[in-house]
């Protein structure tokens, strides 16, 4: 019976590891589509290198036909909100135009080069032709200044970068605690029948060979089992050819969790061995184990209150990584301008880009957002905002398109402190035209999100990165072209912070300005303007952000788990060594409710005590999460007790104990 028990608890924790070895499967699978061969992956930056955007994308596609590499750049699928991926080749290859990944929830789409005439050439890269010659691909373009990373595909490491995210931690961390919870299970079980072989003389080693084979047979049968059905239940609904990666991953996960729960039993085993005094007493076997129990019941519960405060703020961030990638996806018809040019150049441009933005404006499709930090003003007194934003109404309208109530509400200078206003006027004086430079600041307009809004705004310098903030100052300019002059306008341009809609209207834009290649080669410009996407970067971090917040989430009920076993084990231990008290007083008729109350006070006050620990190093934000918690695991030690004594006192009724 105790071996079925053992069985079916270990066949749970195995299965939690198979459902993590199945999500490893999957990031191994999503860093390396096995469906189309990737076996490494690139990540090149042309930075640092003297390369123009066409030059760079002329040179990787003559690399990689010449070395026969099959290269494909990911990038997120703009055309389908952005919440998916597709891939470009540099050659045609003769990869489907589509496959299907581990997970099986979407496709993975595979487009021609055409795909990238609008994309930075920075990025990763797939590997799925020869990969021999890697390191001659790289080397090549190091020369050139340009930085290349390469990582294989690998389960260890997979593994490794599994444990590294405290999400999979906590599944890692319940599995041993509720392995090491069995083993005490099984030592209980087993304490009655090593004390009379310990009396009758049998050798030490003999004994615990005889425990641990047949526990460790027990974890071999189930861990076997479930191997087998996951095994099966990969290839029918995800295809065989991932069988082989996820055993790989699933049988390393159970022979280290195995080897723990081994030893773990080994230590507790060595440590509560039955000694002379308390046979000759005629104590109860499981006395020596009530020690070790109490110790695995204080640790889980531990854990579950002190991971509480973490998985929820997995769970905000990823809510708000989701946020971000919403408003991504809102900005994935944005383009920015990118300058491969001179200093000497970009000066000789600056008129031009300066009517190009006049022009963009006239016609609604440019959108500013240029956002001071506290770090990039540490002597001005912000007041309550954390940051402050230049932005026009184009970009409001971007970031707020479909909100239902209004996001921002307008408020007054003259509320704002004169530190902070003498800094905008300033900002405004250096950065404004000569002959619009009078009562510009009177024509700002100033507003902050509603309170439970947040806004998305652009880091000032690097537009690529949105600050999202419910405590925002907006100074709303009336226009571009009037507000800041053509040298303020062209660097707003080349650091993403003004941004155009529509890679073909942004064209017609360079052209009717002269600033297409062809006019700027008759110029004599030997530079060009390029555009591309602002939101594919962002929209792939989000993505992965967002998806381990179910993980982490799924770790805290694993750990739950583990501590409701360890509590249920050692309650069972106790109402066994009171077994001879608890008996006679019900058969008096006395409530449970009595019985229980001495031991179920003192480890709630203890239990208390801990959760005041834990709140006072961790100083949680979200307090009521640890107090929802808290008050399940307090909750659990009440019920185990009862379910505890009711067991023992049908066993003694009936003889068993």
């Amino acid at each position: 019976m105790y071996k079925r028990i053992i069985v079916a608890v270990s066949v749970a924790l195995f299965t939690l590891l198979a459902l993590l070895a199945a999500i490893i499967t999957d990031l191994n699978d999503r860093d390396f589509p096995q469906a189309i061969g990737s076996e490494s992956r690139l990540n090149i930056s042309f930075n640092e290198s003297g390369y123009s955007i066409t030059e760079a994308f002329s040179k990787l596609e003559e690399l990689d036909t010449r070395l026969k590499l099959g290269l494909v750049k990911i990038a997120p699928d703009l055309a389908s909100e952005g919440d998916g991926q597709i891939f470009a080749t540099l050659n045609d290859d003769g990869l489907p135009d589509k496959f299907t990944w581990f997970s099986g929830d979407d496709t993975g789409k595979i487009v021609g080069k055409d795909r990238l005439a609008n994309s930075y050439p920075d990025g990763l890269y797939l590997v799925t032709g020869n990969t021999a010659r890697l390191n001659e691909f790289a080397d090549t373009l190091n020369d050139a200044g340009v930085k290349v990373s390469r990582r294989d595909a690998s389960i260890l490491d997979s593994l490794v970068f599994v444990v590294q995210e405290r999400g999979f931690t906590t599944a890692i961390l319940a599995s041993l605690a509720l392995i090491s919870s069995l083993a005490l299970f099984w030592l209980s079980v087993r304490a009655r029948g090593r004390a009379l072989q310990v009396l009758g003389g049998s050798p030490t080693m003999r004994i615990q060979m005889q425990d641990l084979t047949e526990f460790g047979g027990a974890l071999f049968v189930s861990a076997g089992t479930v191997a087998m059905v996951a095994a099966i239940y990969v290839g029918v609904f995800h295809g065989w050819m991932y069988v082989s990666t996820f055993l790989k991953v699933l049988i390393s996960l159970q022979v280290v969790v195995i080897a723990i729960s081994i030893l773990a039993a080994l230590i507790m085993s060595a440590s509560v061995w039955p000694s002379a005094v308390m046979l000759a007493t005629r104590q109860p076997a499981v006395k020596s184990l009530r020690s070790v129990a109490i110790v695995i019941q204080v640790l889980t519960f531990v854990l579950v209150v002190a991971f509480a405060t973490p998985a929820w703020s997995a769970y905000k961030h990823s809510s708000a990584k989701a946020a971000e990638m919403a408003q991504w996806e809102r900005l994935a018809d944005q383009v920015s301008i990118v300058f491969a040019t001179d200093i000497d150049e970009m000066d000789r441009m600056e008129p031009m880009i300066g009517e190009m933005v006049k022009d963009a404006e006239s016609i609604e499709v440019a959108a500013l957002s240029y956002t001071y930090t506290k770090e990039m003003w540490p002597s001005v007194n912000f007041d309550e905002y954390s940051a402050i934003s230049f932005v026009n109404q184009r970009w409001l309208d971007l970031v707020t398109m479909g909100a239902k109530q209004p996001v921002v509400m307008p408020i007054s200078h003259h509320n704002m402190s004169e530190d902070l206003v003498h800094e905008i006027q300033e900002v405004i004086d250096i950065l404004s035209r000569e002959e619009h430079s009078e009562n510009l600041f009177e024509q700002l307009q100033f507003l902050q999100p509603v309170e439970g809004s947040r806004l998305p705004v652009a880091q000032g310098g690097g537009g690529e990165s949105l600050h999202f903030g419910d405590d925002i100052l907006l100074a709303v300019v009336p226009s571009l072209y009037d507000t800041f002059n053509d040298s303020a306008l062209t660097s707003m341009i080349s650091c993403n912070n003004i941004v155009f809609t529509g890679v073909s209207a942004t064209q017609q834009l360079l052209e009717r300005h002269s600033l297409d290649v062809q006019a700027l080669r008759d110029l004599g410009i030997k530079g060009e303007l390029k555009v591309v996407y602002i939101a594919e970067e962002g929209i792939l971090q989000a993505q992965f952000a967002a998806y381990l917040v179910w993980m982490q989430n799924l770790s805290l009920i694993a750990l739950a788990v583990a501590f409701s076993v360890a509590t249920a084990i050692s309650t069972l231990i106790t109402a066994t060594l009171q077994a001879k008290r608890d008996f006679p007083l019900r058969l008096a008729g006395r409530s449970w409710m009595l019985i229980l109350q001495s031991r179920v006070t003192k480890e709630l006050l203890v239990g208390i005590i801990l959760v005041i620990i834990v709140v006072l190093l961790q100083r949680p934000d979200a307090i009521g999460i640890v107090l929802v918690t808290a008050a399940y695991g307090l909750l659990i030690v009440p019920l185990s007790h009862l379910f505890a004594v009711h067991w023992c006192f049908n066993g003694v009724s009936k003889r068993r104990i």
